[in-house]
């Protein structure tokens, strides 16, 4: 496969991650949706038209050439039983995080209680599933996708899913870098859908920020979780006072 098509292939999966069609793309360009279409199929868009449509996911053309090689890693998910065996140790799961989080040996060693054969053992670990290449000198180099994702309900998930409820809103949310936002209202079905999408956007915003940020120094980089939730639900203080049981399905 040609480079050109890689890159063409890249940006679309970038534009359909962040909800973009072919017809923002044209009204962005000022040009036809069909015109666009056939551009992206014959992988003849130039230069300065390649970035003026990375605008609309707020990348520069240095940040797509990246994610081509990125796209290149095969590592997309791991298997249940590898997830269990991370999980199964605190230690490895916490380096497994760290490099996922671009984090250099050195870093993972002056950060945590870790002898340097310790460090390295646990590395060679992931190394044997394929989750990173250790290279002389202990550089890691991660070889996820840049779309990897845990099993859903996985080992890793659940475990960080009990620590959500018991830890992370365990918070008034008061302190700097720290947002809380709680919304009610009656929403229809496809306003909920409409919803669904701007999380995925934010999420991949996420993603999108964090990957431009593994260049910078561990000092201006903070652990940061984000938790989006949506949810049709009542309180139970409020569903107690129903004068009959709530059978309303939401579809």
């Amino acid at each position: 496969m040609s480079q050109s098509i890689k890159i063409i292939q890249t940006l679309k999966k970038t534009l359909k991650s962040h909800g973009i069609k072919y017809v923002d793309v044209a009204k962005h360009l000022n040009i036809s949706e069909s015109s666009i279409k056939r551009q992206f199929t014959q992988g003849d868009i130039s230069l300065s038209r390649l970035e003026k449509i990375l605008l609309l996911v707020n990348l520069e053309l240095s940040d797509l050439l990246e994610l081509v090689h990125l796209e290149s890693m095969q590592l997309e998910q791991l298997t249940v039983a590898q997830e269990k065996k991370i999980v199964s140790n605190t230690k490895l799961l916490l380096i497994t995080i760290s490099v996922m989080n671009n984090l250099s040996f050195n870093d993972i060693y002056d950060l945590y209680d870790l002898e340097e054969a310790e460090l390295i053992k646990f590395l060679l670990q992931l190394e044997k599933i394929n989750l990173i290449s250790l290279k002389p000198g202990n550089k890691i180099k991660t070889l996820v996708s840049r779309t990897f994702q845990w099993q859903k309900n996985g080992p890793i998930q659940r475990y960080f899913e009990n620590h959500i409820q018991d830890d992370f809103f365990d918070c008034q949310f008061v302190n700097a870098g720290e947002l809380r936002i709680v919304i009610n209202g009656m929403v229809s079905n496809s306003s909920n859908q409409t919803i669904h999408k701007k999380m995925q956007q934010l999420a991949q915003n996420f993603n999108d920020l964090a990957y431009k940020d593994q260049n910078i120094g561990l000092q201006s980089r903070y652990g940061t979780t984000l938790v989006i939730a949506l949810r049709p639900w009542e309180l139970p203080e409020f569903s107690g006072f129903r004068r009959k049981q709530n059978t309303k399905v939401f579809r």
